[in-house]
């Protein structure tokens, strides 16, 4: 094989990668904010969660491209771990779809007939047209050609690829080949991290005679078990929600590999059987293998995904309301403003709630009297989600500027209320007693959780606000009255009432903040 050969395997491999990258970017910018709409409102039940992971996949041929996005979900609140991994198992078989446009079409096209022509026809609908999805349509048509053009390259130059890099020769060492033919497979996908632009390769391959079938079919597998590194890349610096679906995916696919492996002469026998009674070849019956391992994943996690998941959940833990580390907030979701948005209103929810905690700790409320007091630093979570907030606000927020905005705000009335809780506890515990009567005590403490807020109507919050105010100047009246009567004194009266007024404006910041986080009528779709 000389430099000819090896210059056209590498350009075959460039042109392959740039039309699969194209086709992608494509599709996705085609599609639009559509993928994340069907993502967040079609996973409500295991069944639809696989068909939408499965439709969007084969949508914008990138399983990679949809789990990273449902990685970003799960780190803002929106799917719940089990939802987001049901999109994972079906994108898992959504990505089969490349496989058979390879084995089917692009192996058996001539170039000149099928590829250039799609170059030449996705070009003109970018530069031509002005509708706003043709000129993506279009880099998805010009990336279909340019894959199918690289795949021609690559067909020619494997020829005589055997002679150098001799992979049949795998085949003699029985099992430990098969082996050696999935950590191949692997690495091909971490390397070039696309399992789609792995098999292929692995299918174009085949077809020119460089390994045996039961080779070519440790090499998918191994493509399969690869597609996890972008799992696992895209959970660096991430939060325990993206960690936890990074690990229910690589679980699921060693599961999988594993059962294949034991199974791999009868679904091999399957494959071919399948393939030859439609009349295909090597590379026909490897996309059916491929896709009867994806589906072997679906069925296996049918019976044990609730088990995983379990585990899973003991072996990384969410931060704890009172910790100081973010439950949603990283870099992934940065990348779709909308989820940022969601995550920035869930982690909000989580310092509201270390507030209220701290609210009832200092009112001494019974259900809270032999719990230990929340001594942690919340300025530090929040200045975390500032930070966060300056980074999303350079984003284009479209369809979420206005709670944006409002989250920003809710965001000022917690440091606020925060400094407020804080001076009530720095006050003595008989003086704040002696401040409060029943009364006022009662209807601070019907605001105090956030699931009492959020069964209350806008109607009934803006009652209790009003029954504080008439309590307090009911109080401010009988703390007179015992001045003039001289049973206390005018310092004594001055200190009670300013903590009344304190709790009022205490209050006041409560409801406020809850009107943005926990809507009375229109509830969003992040984690309570």
């Amino acid at each position: 094989m000389g430099f000819t050969e090896w210059g056209m395997s590498l350009g075959g491999l460039g042109f392959l990668l740039l039309g699969m990258a194209m086709m992608t970017d494509g599709l996705k910018a085609a599609a639009g904010d559509s993928l994340h709409r069907i993502l967040e409102r079609s996973t409500q039940t295991r069944m639809r969660a696989l068909f939408t992971g499965f439709s969007i996949t084969a949508i914008v041929q990138s399983s990679s491209a949809v789990i990273v996005a449902t990685l970003g979900f799960t780190n803002a609140g929106i799917l719940r771990l089990k939802q987001a991994a049901w999109v994972v198992f079906g994108s898992n078989v959504g990505t089969t779809m490349t496989a058979w446009i390879v084995a089917l079409v692009g192996l058996k096209i001539r170039v000149d007939i099928v590829a250039l022509p799609l170059i030449g026809i996705g070009m003109l609908m970018k530069l031509f047209l002005r509708s706003e999805r043709a000129p993506h349509i279009g880099v998805a048509l010009a990336g279909f050609g340019i894959l199918f053009f690289g795949l021609g390259m690559l067909r020619d130059a494997f020829e005589n690829i055997a002679q150098i890099i001799p992979v049949e020769q795998l085949a003699a060492f029985g099992g430990w080949g098969i082996l050696l033919g999935v950590v191949a497979g692997a690495l091909l996908t971490a390397i070039i991290q696309s399992s789609s632009a792995a098999l292929a390769i692995i299918l174009t391959a085949s077809v020119t005679g460089v390994f045996s079938p039961l080779l070519g079919a440790s090499l998918v597998i191994g493509a399969n078990l690869g597609t996890t590194s972008t799992s696992l890349l895209a959970t660096v610096g991430a939060t325990p929600n993206a960690k936890r679906l990074a690990l229910v995916h690589v679980g699921e696919k060693l599961f999988t590999g594993a059962i294949a492996l034991i199974l791999l002469l009868p679904m091999w026998w399957l494959a071919d059987f399948i393939a030859a009674q439609t009349g295909g070849n090597i590379s026909t019956a490897l996309a059916m293998y491929h896709t009867l391992f994806n589906v072997l994943g679906v069925a296996l996690m049918w019976v044990f995904a609730d088990r995983l998941l379990r585990q899973v959940e003991h072996w990384v833990k969410q931060p704890e309301l009172s910790s100081e580390k973010p439950r949603y907030l990283d870099d992934t979701v940065l990348q779709v403003p909308v989820m940022g948005v969601a995550a920035l209103h869930s982690e909000l929810k989580r310092v509201y709630k270390q507030l209220l905690r701290r609210g009832r700790g200092v009112l001494q409320l019974e259900e809270e009297a032999s719990a230990p007091q929340d001594d942690v630093n919340t300025s530090v979570l929040m200045g975390k989600i500032e930070d966060f907030a300056q980074k999303l606000g350079r984003s284009q927020l479209q369809g979420a500027s206005e709670l944006f905005l409002n989250l920003n705000w809710a965001l000022q009335e917690c440091r606020e209320l925060r400094q407020n809780i804080n001076d009530l506890r720095s006050k003595d515990v008989g003086l704040i007693e002696k401040a409060l009567d029943d009364d006022l005590r009662k209807l601070l403490a019907a605001i105090m959780g956030s699931g009492q807020l959020k069964a209350l109507s806008e109607e009934t919050r803006s009652s209790i606000l009003y029954r504080i105010k008439d309590c307090r100047k009911s109080r401010r009246r009988e703390l007179l009255q015992g001045l003039e009567s001289g049973l206390l004194e005018p310092a004594e009266v001055t200190r009670l009432l300013n903590i009344v007024a304190m709790w009022e404006e205490s209050a006041r910041r409560i409801i406020r903040i809850a009107g943005v986080l926990y809507p009375p009528e229109v509830e969003v779709q992040a984690t309570a």
